[in-house]
């Protein structure tokens, strides 16, 4: 939903409207959802189970890159930056955002990969 409702942006174009409405609910999903999947998935760095790094990066790059996309949105919303500097942070949040997508994609390639490599059968 996230990126169906900033796709606009890649055209250099402004979010508003009822795409906006739309992502801004969404993103409390993402908000909420980034700390339980970080979490959930920290078990399989500390584990002894087998992951690739395929997966292990994946995760990573996840991560971080919603953090950037919460953090550049946060950032906005306090009196500190200019409006030049908050066009910036906006630039930033999309690109965080649309990198997501990627890094989820290397996570669940890597995930299957692993699952894979221990389940011969599957």
């Amino acid at each position: 939903m996230l990126t169906v409702t900033s796709l606009p942006a890649l055209g250099g174009e402004t979010l508003g409207g009822q795409a906006l409405l739309a992502h801004m609910m969404a993103s409390g999903v993402l908000v909420m959802g980034l700390p339980v999947f970080a979490l959930f998935f920290l078990r399989y760095f500390v584990a002894k189970r087998p992951t690739s790094r395929v997966q292990n990066l994946g995760y990573l790059a996840t991560v971080a890159t919603g953090l950037v996309t919460i953090v550049t949105v946060f950032l906005c919303m306090l009196p500190i930056p200019s409006t030049h500097q908050m066009h910036s942070l906006m630039s930033i949040h999309a690109w965080a955002g649309f990198a997501m997508i990627p890094a989820i994609v290397l996570l669940l390639f890597g995930a299957r990969a692993t699952r894979s490599a221990s389940h011969p059968h599957s």
